[in-house]
């Protein structure tokens, strides 16, 4: 590809992480994530990391961590990193839909759109805003990664050296997560008129996804396969795993990616301004 097309896709992304980092609306969602991750941080992930350190092997509380869903923690060997993976893998999904919900349709709304095709592509355009929220929302992963680390280390410093590498995996294993519902929030931008529609249409079309392939595939076992299609599908899944183990499902996201991508920029390209 020519330069000018990556040179393009940077300063599109750089206007998305300013829209979402320096204008009233996006601090506004920044500082409320902050809030709402600093009482995650502090009450139920602390607290259920310090039952699980005070437990000291013994199956006590399992049963009511297997009652809740979160009976694999005993398998991650820093019991602070199983909490913040099995609540990440809900929180940073249901934020994705919110951040990425207006990644062109309002521009195209404002009729701004069409100004700033003049001196760009739709391709260009389409692709540059994902990067930018994919990027906006890989510093919050990272910001949350990193506070967990913290709340780690005031623990046991010691732990450092060990706990580097499964921060690591698990960072990379939630932006990979992520990628389906951000290419999915970028169709529907480039589809309705405003991001409230977007995410309107989100929820019903991956409810009625998720219950019309879900019913198909228990009385058509052999059709199973279409559940690849829906967003997230793999994420129970990796609640039972941990560490590396957990980048075994990493190809279903990425192939949800690329196709819910390409269905986006074929809407782009189709689309009216």
């Amino acid at each position: 590809m020519h330069p000018s097309f990556f040179n393009q896709l940077l300063l599109i992304s750089q206007f998305e992480l300013k829209r979402g980092f320096a204008t009233r609306k996006g601090l506004l969602s920044i500082v409320t994530f902050g809030v709402v991750w600093y009482f995650i941080l502090l009450y139920p992930l602390r607290f259920t990391a310090d039952v699980l350190v005070e437990d000291n092997g013994s199956n006590q509380h399992f049963s009511f961590f297997d009652f809740i869903g979160f009976g694999s923690l005993q398998h991650w060997p820093i019991p602070e990193f199983g909490v913040f993976w099995h609540i990440a893998l809900i929180i940073f999904p249901i934020l994705s839909v919110t951040l990425a919900a207006d990644q062109t349709c309002s521009d195209r709304e404002r009729g701004t759109l069409r100004f700033i095709l003049l001196r760009s592509s739709r391709n260009r355009l389409f692709f540059g805003r994902f990067i930018g929220v994919m990027i906006i929302q890989t510093l919050l992963i990272c910001a949350a990664a990193l506070s967990t680390l913290i709340l780690v280390l005031t623990r046991d410093a010691s732990l450092f050296t060990s706990a580097l590498p499964n921060l690591l995996v698990i960072t990379l294993n939630l932006i990979v997560a992520v990628l389906p519902f951000t290419a999915m929030m970028a169709a529907l931008s480039a589809t309705v008129k405003s991001a409230r529609q977007a995410t309107l249409w989100a929820i019903l079309i991956w409810t009625f996804l998720a219950g019309i392939i879900s019913g198909v595939a228990y009385y058509l076992p052999a059709l199973s396969f279409f559940r690849l299609l829906i967003p997230g599908v793999q994420l129970a899944e990796l609640t039972q795993l941990s560490g590396w183990q957990t980048l075994q499902l990493a190809y279903i996201p990425l192939l949800q990616s690329f196709i819910l991508l390409a269905v986006g920029r074929w809407i782009m390209a189709r689309q009216a301004l």
